[in-house]
């Protein structure tokens, strides 16, 4: 099994798995999506709302809001000696006071801990009108993306690498085939159609269709994989797709000696 790095900027990155199945690759997808702990707003504690939005709505957008969260430092809730979740180790306080008139963005969050932050500071969560007051603490905690979306880190998605072929006997490089393509991956070169760049081949179909002679087939290959991940800003993607095949490494020890108890 071997995993090549194609682009890692920013928030987004991509991969190549080859040498696996369709299974793993989707047990990394979920558990990406599902078994990565993130901090996230889990309760808010509002003083004052003069706003025209319910409490119900200003906490649900706050909750929406990507925090960046710490290699080390917290504790899962559920594994926290407090077992109220509101110490040091298993939470972070925000505070937020505005008064308007104007929009209160997400700059305005002053959390207890500068490594627990809004990812972005120009997220919108309401406005105040003249004399209207907003104050509120939102209580951070850790916790997981199969309990609520919230917690999700990103976007991961896969698929097979395709695989294009041409058969020299019937095709007479017409160049039908190129024009068809709509991401223009497709050139001729010493009368032979060839592929630019195979990984940014959607698997449409079009260039098979464009096709009279029928030289063309196009297929996937399912021992390779082309991952994108899209991170929401919490978590580096690399360290998004580390975190859920650690993931995996332990559910994997723990299957066994489940398995002992029967």
């Amino acid at each position: 099994m071997e995993i090549e790095i194609r682009k890692l900027d920013g928030n987004e990155m991509e991969f190549v798995l080859s040498g696996a199945n369709p299974a793993f690759a989707n047990s990394i997808r979920r558990a990406a999506l599902r078994d990565v702990p993130i901090m996230a707003i889990d309760e808010v504690e509002f003083k004052v709302n003069d706003s025209a939005m319910y409490d119900e709505i200003i906490a649900h957008r706050l909750a929406m809001i990507p925090l960046t969260t710490p290699a080390k430092g917290y504790q899962l809730p559920s594994e926290c000696g407090c077992r109220e979740g509101r110490c040091e180790k298993c939470s972070v306080d925000l505070e937020l006071k505005a008064e308007g008139p104007g929009m209160v963005y997400s700059e305005s969050l002053k959390p207890s801990d500068d490594e627990v932050r809004p990812v972005s500071g120009s997220i919108p969560i309401v406005k105040l009108e003249n004399g209207q007051r907003l104050e509120l603490v939102a209580i951070a905690r850790l916790g997981f993306g199969k309990d609520h979306a919230k917690w999700q880190p990103g976007i991961v998605a896969y698929k097979y690498m395709p695989v294009l072929e041409f058969d020299p006997k019937l095709c007479n490089a017409c160049g039908d085939c190129v024009k068809a393509c709509p991401k223009g991956i497709l050139e001729v070169v010493e009368k032979r159609v060839r592929v630019k760049d195979l990984t940014q081949c959607t698997m449409c179909k079009a260039c098979v269709e464009s096709c009279s002679s029928e030289a063309v087939r196009v297929s996937g290959d399912p021992s390779k994989f082309i991952f994108r991940v899209e991170s929401t800003g919490t978590l580096p993607p690399d360290q998004i797709i580390l975190r859920a095949i650690e993931s995996l490494r332990e559910k994997f020890e723990e299957f066994p000696k489940l398995v002992k108890k029967l």
